[in-house]
């Protein structure tokens, strides 16, 4: 008979241990589909509901799958919410729960379309709460709304658009590395980190900026209640209290998710209705405040 090795022996002791002879089958096709949200009920009230659309985090259109895990964006995940959402003939009204210090300029155009079209189309109302962060991209989510509640210790605002640049320039010649893009025209590399921009360059990058910042107060405008004296304040872009916020008429009201449920069953016309969020299995089974 044929002498077994040592390191065979070994092998096949552990598998017994480890709980005998099985073959381990690593589905990697079922653990990359996402699963499907679960109706998960934060009040039970009446038959009427109200649901809490999530917007946290870093805003994205979508997620770079970096991992082995299943994600998604930010705009990938409320086009599902709102595709489930129009199934239930019973959702009187969103609250629309925002805790996000905004991400991308298009992500975030976006969310506020998406939003502002289910809203028109279902003819529900929808409250935004801010929990924490509402700011840039996060605060333009809180325009879809129809009232936005802002808690005491929340911040808001910072109205504008930023693109981040550096120059490794210095750097660079420091360590004796030479720049040699080739490039098809003179503004093809603009703002590339590999060395200083030109001014030419920076004038050619602060308009684009500048165009769609216009675009964000234009839009602040023709759904917030603000005069000329807010708007001399809230063009530079700062980051502001929800006390602050409010005296600027970028918020209603400084308040929790009492008060904004207490403002969605008002526009709705619904008494005390069943409040659900939908979430995904393994997801975090928490209240309002909880994050998947």
């Amino acid at each position: 008979m044929r002498k077994m090795k040592p390191g065979v022996l070994a092998c096949i002791l552990l598998s017994l241990a480890c709980g005998g002879c099985a073959f381990v089958n690593l589905d990697l096709g079922s653990m990359t589909r996402l699963q499907p949200f679960e109706e998960r009920v934060i009040h039970e009230g009446s038959k009427d509901k109200v649901l809490v659309v999530e917007i946290l985090g870093l805003i994205r259109t979508t997620d770079n799958h970096s991992s082995l895990m299943p994600k998604q964006g930010t705009f990938e995940r409320l086009e599902n919410v709102l595709d489930q959402a129009r199934k239930d003939e019973k959702i009187r009204g969103l609250i629309l729960k925002i805790d996000s210090p905004g991400g991308g300029y298009t992500a975030s155009d976006l969310i506020f379309r998406k939003i502002t079209e289910y809203r028109k189309e279902q003819k529900v109302p929808v409250v935004a709460c801010i929990v924490d962060r509402g700011t840039s991209g996060g605060y333009m989510t809180a325009l879809a709304s129809d009232y936005i509640v802002a808690a005491p210790s929340s911040v808001v605002g910072n109205v504008g658009v930023l693109m981040p640049s550096i120059s490794l320039g210095g750097l660079m010649d420091k360590l004796g590395v030479a720049n040699q893009t080739v490039k098809s025209g003179k503004l093809k590399d603009a703002g590339t980190p590999l060395r200083d921009m030109t001014k030419e360059e920076e004038a050619l990058l602060n308009g684009i900026i500048m165009e769609f910042s216009a675009n964000f107060i234009e839009r602040v405008k023709s759904v917030r209640p603000v005069t000329g004296e807010d708007l001399a304040v809230i063009r530079d872009g700062r980051v502001l209290t929800a006390t602050q916020g409010k005296s600027l008429h970028l918020v209603d009201e400084v308040g929790y998710y009492e008060e904004a449920l207490k403002k969605i069953e008002a526009l709705a016309g619904a008494k005390d209705p069943t409040v659900v969020v939908y979430r995904r299995a393994g997801e975090n089974r928490g209240g309002f405040y909880s994050w998947p």
